[in-house]
């Protein structure tokens, strides 16, 4: 009779927590990123997954064979560490891909989660544009059912020098629709969580005019379409997405899935670095570089936005770099062998 209820009780616990996994939950702006946190994802690019219907009843993702080919870091961070922060100044976010180009700007509320505006190396120059009206990522409370959608348009001025024009003007507009249209459990090789799904869309449309020297008017140079597909996992207590899969331009197969590895709290803890040591950190007017390895050669420093400032080489396994020109903000460093192999790599700040 023991043993008979203990198998009573087991069966009862197992059903409890696969309604506790598989039950509806809502996503708030608690479970959205904030400034000094570091978001790592792993991606898998093989194409052979499906996203599954939308439906009503609980679902089930069964993720756990993805397989990483790249890992991809986001840094988030106040927009007052950003030296753009006068251009986005209704955002109270700013994320950068490390290693990437560019900033994304964001307002995160009680609200919504929504991307005010962007920076982008747009033939060699750089671009900032503002986003009217935001482009809404997730509105809150976000649970099954949930929807939005709209019209966001940016529009940017910059100064050139190519041929005979002397500026360049760019304007988008981006038609956006989503739907929170299922949920359940998902499992990725990160481990097993409630969540709900938003199904993405948009339609982008980029123009780019230029002014010409001679006649002193605007002419179109170029415009590109492009439409895009994404589904969206959230879970409660994940500051990011626990997974996201980019499908095709026609939105018939994945082109890429990634999925939550883990996060940093505190991008103070600055170089998570095998064998370089960097002071000081922060600094103000000079940072020291002391590399135990005898392989390592070189250094090379990026801005936020992956923009190559500085490169020297490594002498008794010391470099002192002078950083009075720098603007305050974070940096990347990469440790490199005489080959150009990179051995190691952190970040530092500048005050």
């Amino acid at each position: 009779m023991k043993k008979c209820l203990r198998h009573l009780s087991g069966i009862a616990l197992l059903l409890a927590l696969t309604v506790k996994v598989s039950a509806q939950i809502t996503i708030n702006q608690a479970d959205m990123p904030t400034a000094g946190i570091k978001i790592t994802m792993l991606q898998d690019s093989s194409g052979n997954l499906s996203p599954q219907n939308a439906s009503a009843s609980a679902q089930t993702w069964n993720y756990s064979t993805l397989v990483s080919s790249q890992t991809n870091t986001y840094v988030f961070l106040s927009p007052s560490a950003t030296k753009y922060a006068s251009h986005f100044t209704t955002a109270n976010l700013a994320d950068s891909l490390v290693y990437a180009p560019g900033y994304n700007y964001f307002s995160s509320t009680a609200n919504s989660y929504s991307e005010t505006g962007f920076v982008t190396t747009l033939y060699g120059y750089t671009a900032g544009v503002s986003l009217h009206p935001f482009f809404e990522q997730i509105p809150f409370p976000a649970t099954y059912g949930t929807t939005d959608g709209g019209i966001s348009n940016g529009d940017t001025l910059m100064a050139v020098n190519i041929l005979v024009y002397d500026s360049a003007r760019v304007k988008g507009s981006v038609f956006y629709s989503d739907t929170i249209d299922a949920f359940g459990a998902m499992t990725t090789p990160y481990g097993t969580d409630s969540v709900i799904r938003q199904k993405h869309y948009d339609d982008n449309i980029d123009s780019v005019f230029v002014h010409s020297t001679l006649s002193h008017m605007w002419s179109l140079y170029t415009t590109r379409v492009t439409k895009n597909y994404q589904y969206r996992w959230y879970a409660k207590g994940i500051p990011y997405y626990f997974a996201l899969m980019q499908m095709n331009s026609t939105n018939t197969k994945d082109s890429l899935v990634q999925w939550f590895k883990g996060s940093t709290v505190g991008i103070n803890e600055i170089s998570h670095s095998v064998f370089t040591r960097v002071y000081p950190n922060p600094c103000k007017t000079e940072i020291t570089f002391s590399c135990s390895s005898q392989e390592a050669k070189q250094i090379t420093v990026f801005d936020i936005t992956g923009r190559q400032l500085f490169t020297q080489e490594i002498k008794n396994g010391i470099l002192t770099m002078n950083t009075s020109a720098y603007s305050t903000g974070m940096y990347f460093y990469r440790v490199s062998d005489i080959s150009g192999n990179m051995l190691d790599r952190g970040k530092f700040i500048v005050q």
